[in-house]
């Protein structure tokens, strides 16, 4: 599958069968992930790759919209270590972390897998739970979680023409 149909095809996938990674796809997942622009160059993203159930469970737990991670084999925490931040921009870590997560989703795609993006920064609630349930250095902060697997469910399409047409404004508002 080329990029361009990797990202028209990706889907927010909320389902997944049980069905162990191979090692080769997660580590060009995890490749995607670490080949994002960052600011400065700076490179503050960190990757934590879980896939015992235990641990999966643990994070988030009793949240609605983390049930979708209890069925996928695979969990990757994207994190950022603040102490790479830029100081006259200290949140830019910000943006790295958003590129590495979507390279990561459109990788799953790539290879066939379904995949999840929840969100964790910057609500404090959540960002204190996973740093507490992966017992993570004080710099470290967990930014997102991606749940990836092989589909159970299709999920829906993250763009329709109607939407498109009215996203899209050209030369002015």
């Amino acid at each position: 599958m080329d990029a361009l149909e990797a990202i028209l095809n990706r889907r927010s996938v909320r389902v997944f069968k049980e069905e162990k990674i191979e090692k080769c796809d997660i580590e060009t997942i995890l490749k995607a992930g670490l080949s994002g622009p960052s600011a400065c160059n700076r490179r503050p993203v960190e990757l934590l790759v879980i896939e015992d159930k235990e641990t999966i469970s643990s994070i988030l737990p009793g949240r609605l919209e983390s049930k979708p991670l209890l069925s996928a084999p695979l969990l990757i925490v994207v994190a950022v270590d603040t102490s790479k931040a830029i100081r006259r921009a200290p949140l830019y870590w910000a943006a790295d972390a958003s590129a590495s997560t979507e390279n990561m989703l459109i990788a799953a795609t790539s290879l066939g897998l379904g995949s999840l993006w929840l969100g964790v920064w910057p609500q404090e609630d959540k960002t204190e739970s996973v740093k507490i349930a992966l017992s993570l250095p004080e710099s470290i902060v967990p930014f997102s979680l991606i749940a990836i697997g092989k589909k159970g469910d299709e999920g829906e399409p993250m763009w329709k023409k109607d939407r498109v047409d009215e996203k899209i404004h050209w030369e002015k508002w």
